[in-house]
């Protein structure tokens, strides 16, 4: 059997508490996905207020470990990085872990259109880390198409709508 061997992430991420921006230090583990990986684990742990946070998934993509954490936050404060952003698109051809596409000043109407993108190499600058925030940054709303499952994982995990209307 093969020793699997954790991988570890120091990073920042930026939350919204009541609006404004908060960047924490948070530390990622996982496992990377091989040809051999036949058991995917995410553990993001993030500490804010003086108090330790941590998500939990089995997603190669870690969209249920955001979604974990953001359910374990307090209710007045969300995820504010590129996995939560309305423009941090998943590829429909596949992702690395850890990646997504910003797709800032471009709209989509479904997955179809989103695909053309991916037709050619450029796409590559679009490329960015699932933990990143910039100014940018809007959150994912019901009423703006963004292909990325973070959203869905988290109102189908926990029953409880994550989006505003």
């Amino acid at each position: 059997m093969k020793n699997i061997v954790m991988k570890e992430i120091t990073t920042t991420i930026s939350l919204l508490e009541d609006g404004k921006v908060v960047k924490v230090p948070a530390l990622i583990k996982y496992t990377p996905v091989d040809e051999d990986t036949t058991y995917i684990y995410v553990k993001i742990s993030i500490t804010y207020n003086e108090k330790k946070y941590v998500g939990v998934g089995s997603d190669y993509l870690w969209v249920d470990a955001f979604a974990d954490l953001q359910y374990k936050l307090p209710d007045n404060v969300r995820l504010a990085c590129c996995m939560t952003c309305k423009y941090g698109n998943m590829c429909p051809y596949g992702n690395e872990e850890r990646e997504l596409f910003c797709t800032k000043g471009l709209s989509f109407d479904d997955k179809l259109e989103l695909a053309g993108l991916f037709s050619d190499k450029s796409y590559e600058k679009l490329s960015v880390l699932a933990d990143s925030y910039c100014d940018d940054y809007e959150p994912q709303s019901y009423d703006y198409f963004t292909y990325n499952d973070y959203a869905y994982v988290f109102d189908r995990k926990y029953a409880k709508p994550l989006l505003n209307n």
